[in-house]
């Protein structure tokens, strides 16, 4: 099988290298992996289209619900690729998002989820073929070698705080006020609408981000990654404001890639 792994930011890669290395080493799967990192909507779509076409995919497998990914997915969507989506159901009520992932499900074939309240979500939507895999982000977690030594000596918090971009509303002083005066490791946000407000420089590969989360004192903002990372990680975390309102914390045992691979090899697309 034939198979375009799209990846639309740094968020969802660090989510799908686990996912990506298990079809790897599976001679059942072709797999390229197509990098839309910093693109517009417009320059994604044309990109994806441009890919499937002189090189036509039997699937496109795709994470999550950022605007990036809604235009590969319609892109596949008009040229007739299959579509394999993780993610779909969740529920993000402070970002725009929340919409767009509704739209990527609907277009999708497979629908790969990670709680039972996504799975009950778009089984109500009338969607098929859907399956409740767990969360790929626990795979990394729990097999692969990224914890190292601590990266900074002196106790520290990391800060994801990214706008509500339902609404615009972007709450620093709530932030400064969770830190306390320590010292903060900002993440440098994705390209999302309000994103030049964040006082944010450094980006992080996922294995080092991983590492720099373990060794935190605390996790302060609204990122995802509060909800699919810190809780298998067993650190502290502080929710500021409503971007992730609705989001349950995705069920994860460490085998979900096996899952979606073997669903995959004997499914109908």
């Amino acid at each position: 099988m034939k198979v375009t792994i799209v990846t639309g930011s740094r968020a969802d890669f660090g989510l799908l290298a686990w996912p990506i290395k298990t079809m790897q080493e599976d001679a059942f799967f072709e797999g390229q992996i197509h990098k839309i990192w910093g693109a517009t909507f417009d320059q994604a779509f044309r990109s994806c289209t441009d890919l499937f076409t002189a090189e036509r995919p039997d699937l496109m497998l795709c994470l999550g619900d950022r605007y990036e990914i809604l235009a590969a997915a319609t892109a596949a969507h008009l040229l007739r690729v299959p579509i394999a989506h993780i993610g779909g159901g969740d529920v993000t009520e402070g970002s725009y998002d929340d919409a767009m992932r509704d739209c990527i499900s609907r277009m999708a074939s497979v629908h790969f989820l990670c709680s039972t309240s996504a799975m009950a979500r778009l089984s109500h939507m009338g969607l098929r073929n859907v399956h409740l895999v767990g969360n790929p982000g626990i795979d990394y977690i729990r097999h692969a070698d990224w914890k190292k030594e601590r990266p900074i000596a002196e106790p520290y918090v990391v800060v994801a705080y990214y706008p509500e971009t339902i609404d615009g509303n972007f709450d620093l002083p709530s932030v400064d006020m969770a830190i306390a005066g320590r010292k903060a490791v900002w993440i440098k946000p994705n390209p999302d609408r309000g994103s030049e407000f964040s006082p944010a420089m450094e980006t992080y590969p996922h294995a080092e981000f991983l590492n720099l989360l373990a060794h935190c004192e605390e996790f302060i903002g609204n990122s995802s990654a509060m909800l699919y990372e810190a809780p298998e990680l067993g650190i502290k975390t502080k929710m500021i404001g409503k971007r992730q309102k609705g989001r349950t914390i995705p069920f994860g045992d460490g085998n979900a890639s096996a899952r979606m691979v073997n669903i995959l090899k004997h499914c109908a697309l």
